[in-house]
């Protein structure tokens, strides 16, 4: 029986394996930024290429996706999972946003990020709407791009575990729903936050 290396483990559930995997990758590729040592991954993911295409899942290096003991994920898992890890992973590239682990202390998932920034920019109300409507992960990409452009910080990683529920059977309608939901309770709870001291 071999011992899993700390960088992979077992994952029961493809959508722990996107979590981790994606939190994985962009902490490493955030060190390797802030260092200065190789930036061509994260321009690599900047350029104008559909997350599903296998090329790319090669050049992360994706098969940890499989974890290190048990039968890994079927190929249609796979295939949605990669696709989910990239997405997030390209999203991150283009725009620019600190991958940001969310904590109690700290949330940084979708629906609290976009009611920080409608507060600040009222009119991404509309574009967060216009998410809500997509049906496929190729219309919900490019919505998704120039609305995350204003966060100060996101949790990729949740974001990536959200993709791959969108690619499953009612996968749009429950993650909408849930982006939704927190939306609205972030939203509420900004609105009862006391103002600012001048």
């Amino acid at each position: 029986m071999t011992t899993p290396s700390p960088e992979r483990t077992h994952h029961p559930e493809p959508a722990k394996a996107v979590h981790h995997v994606t939190d994985h990758l962009l902490t490493r590729l955030e060190a390797r930024n802030y260092r200065g040592i190789d930036r061509s991954e994260k321009a690599m993911l900047s350029r104008n290429v559909p997350p599903d295409d296998p090329g790319l899942w090669l050049s992360l290096r994706l098969e940890d996706l499989h974890g290190s003991t048990g039968p890994g994920l079927s190929e249609r898992d796979y295939i949605a999972a990669a696709t989910a890890v990239t997405a997030a992973a390209q999203l991150w590239a283009r725009t620019d946003v600190p991958h940001t682990r969310s904590t109690t202390q700290r949330v940084t998932l979708l629906g609290h990020v976009v009611a920080r920034i409608v507060r600040d920019r009222p009119t991404a109300e509309d574009d967060f709407a216009r998410a809500l409507r997509c049906h496929t992960l190729s219309e919900l990409l490019p919505r998704l791009r120039p609305l995350l452009g204003d966060a100060a910080q996101l949790d990729f990683a949740r974001l990536a575990a959200d993709l791959y529920t969108w690619q499953q059977p009612d996968g749009p309608h429950r993650t909408t729903q849930q982006w939704a939901t927190a939306y609205a309770r972030a939203k509420n709870m900004i609105r009862r936050a006391p103002a600012p001291r001048p």
